[in-house]
Order: C-alpha cells, then sequence, then structure tokens
C-alpha cells in the first residue's frame, strides 16, 4: 500500500464512519477520573439516551461525531430537532443491526468479508495517524531553509498584455486571399502609425472573435498561454517588443496579425509568507511518503510477504 492509496482508504473510511457513526455505538463501561470537571463531562458523555432491547445508546456515540463535521452539514443536527434525528437515527440502526445479528446476517461470507475491510480500513486508519503521521513534524525553520535553497521554484513568470489586430487567412486560402488579407493589415498599420488609435482600428477590422470586441485585448498571460490559441510567432513577437511598442505585419497561426505591447509585469520572486503554507503543504507530503515506504519495508521483514503467481495456482 503506498501513501496515496493509504490517503483515498482513509478518506472514503473517515467519510463512511462519520455518516454512520451516530446510528452505532452501544455504552461502554468508564472509570471516573478524579477531576470533578472531567468527571461531570464523562457522566454527560456516558447518559443513556435510550435503550434498545438490551442495548444501550449513550450521549457520545450518538453526538461526538458532530465534532467531525463540516461547518454546514453540523449546523443541521445543532438545533432540537436535529439532535432528535440524531438519536432517532441511532436508534433506528440499532433495531435494524440487533435483527440482522439475530438472523445471523454478519455471520454470511460476503458480509464478513466486506467487515472485515472495513474494520481493517479502520485500524490502519489509526495505525498510521499513530505510527506516522503524528510523528512527523515541520518547523518554520525547516520551512525558511526549504524556501531559501529552492528560490528559483517560487517566481512569478513575467507577463504581458497585448492588442491585436488579426486577419484571417488559413493555409488553404487561395494566394489572391491571402495577398488581399495582407494588404487590408498594411493599411490598418499604416493608419496607426499616422495616429490612430490601437484598440479603435482592432475593434473595426480585426476578425479575431475572442478580442476584436474589447479592441484587441488579450488580457494578462505568461509564456505558454497563448501559444495554443495564436501559435508561437506571436508569443515570441509579443514578448520581443518593449512596452507601447507596435508590431509589423506578420504572417502567424491562421492569418496576418499586428500586436501592440500594453503592459509588461516583470518575473518576481514570490515572497515567503506567500508559500509558506504550500511548503509545509509539500514537505509534509514527502516526509509522509518516505516514512510510509520504510515502515512498509520494516513490517515486511517482521511479517514475511511471499508472492504467488496466479497462473501457478
Amino acid at each position: 500500500m503506498n501513501l496515496k492509496n493509504a490517503r483515498v482508504i482513509i478518506g472514503a473510511l473517515s467519510f463512511a464512519a462519520l455518516l454512520a457513526a451516530p446510528a452505532a455505538g452501544l455504552a461502554q463501561e468508564q472509570a471516573y477520573p478524579k477531576d470533578p470537571a472531567t468527571a461531570e463531562k464523562t457522566a454527560s458523555a456516558t447518559r443513556v439516551l435510550a435503550t434498545v432491547g438490551s442495548e444501550k445508546i449513550t450521549e457520545e456515540s450518538v453526538f461526538a461525531p458532530l465534532s467531525m463535521m463540516p461547518p454546514q452539514l453540523r449546523s443541521r443536527y445543532e438545533t432540537a430537532e436535529g439532535r432528535k434525528k440524531l438519536l432517532d437515527r441511532s436508534v433506528q440502526m440499532s433495531l435494524l443491526s440487533q435483527e440482522a445479528r439475530r438472523l445471523n446476517i454478519d455471520k454470511k461470507e460476503a458480509i464478513a468479508r466486506r467487515v472485515k475491510e472495513m474494520s481493517d480500513q479502520l485500524i490502519v486508519q489509526e495505525l498510521t495517524k499513530q505510527e506516522i503521521l503524528d510523528k512527523i513534524k515541520i518547523t518554520d525553520a525547516d520551512v525558511q531553509q526549504y524556501y531559501n535553497q529552492n528560490k528559483n521554484s517560487f517566481v512569478k513568470e513575467g507577463k504581458i498584455r497585448v492588442c491585436l489586430i488579426m486577419l484571417q487567412a488559413k493555409d488553404s486560402e487561395t494566394e489572391q486571399v491571402k495577398t488581399q488579407k495582407m494588404n487590408i493589415a498594411q493599411q490598418a498599420l499604416a493608419r496607426i502609425k499616422k495616429g490612430e488609435d490601437f484598440e479603435a482600428v482592432a475593434k473595426e477590422i480585426s476578425e479575431d472573435t475572442r478580442s476584436n470586441s474589447r479592441g484587441g485585448n488579450t488580457g494578462l498571460f505568461s509564456r505558454g498561454s497563448r501559444a495554443g490559441e495564436y501559435g508561437d510567432v506571436f508569443e515570441q513577437k509579443a514578448f520581443s517588443l518593449q512596452l507601447n511598442e507596435v508590431s509589423e505585419v506578420f504572417s502567424g497561426k491562421d492569418g496576418f496579425y499586428i500586436i501592440k505591447v500594453m503592459e509588461k509585469k516583470a518575473q518576481e520572486q514570490e515572497p515567503f509568507e506567500e508559500v509558506k503554507q504550500n511548503i509545509e503543504h509539500t514537505m509534509k507530503t514527502e516526509k509522509q511518503k518516505t516514512a510510509m515506504e520504510s515502515y512498509l519495508e520494516g513490517l515486511k521483514k517482521k511479517y514475511p510477504v511471499k508472492m504467488f503467481d496466479e497462473s501457478q495456482q
């Protein structure tokens, strides 16, 4: 079992257990602690809310799972009506489970196998938490060191915003059509060089339906994010221009282009505080993976594993 699989099992099981928990649970005898406040809390937790045959349903077994529920779901059961629904569910589950056991349904092979699987998953969840997750500690100093040693990984890419004019002329078009579109693009460039507003001209003649209504505005983008739409040549030309510089007419993906750089944002280092949480998560994930692999190798020495070829069975 790798860490990813263990997490999937644990996550799925935790959710299933959370839904079923209010309906389960019999009272267990507990020794009361000496501290009066703790004793009062324990007494409340073990208070019997209902009996179903010989089974006792305690306050703890019904309401403890509330603390693990998401806030939106928990709020449904914090009212008097909601708490009664939880208790009713526990009673119903007790009635049904007692009858199922009387009929020996729990002894059926398929059911017993599923019960074992669920039981195994539950105890594996607790084992993983106890022996691996709880033992992994990440300090602020660890996170800071990781950041310092991997600063190149925490850099915001440079971005630009351009306006474009595009005259469509796909490769399949005739030379006559291509020449016609090229001439229109050259005429548009001449107007811009004489002082006409680039965005106004783009709205008038650009055939790029994604941007012409906005005056050819593409929005901010980094390298590689517009190549799929406009081609590599477009991106290379865009990032080679200076702020407010207008390109000559050039041939690109599906047509002829004129572009103007409207905004440039330089590459910058991401501040430590902005990435601290992500770094901590990454470090924990890496350590958990390593710890799980090491732990499993140790278990294999304790419990030798033999794999058999299915074709030989």
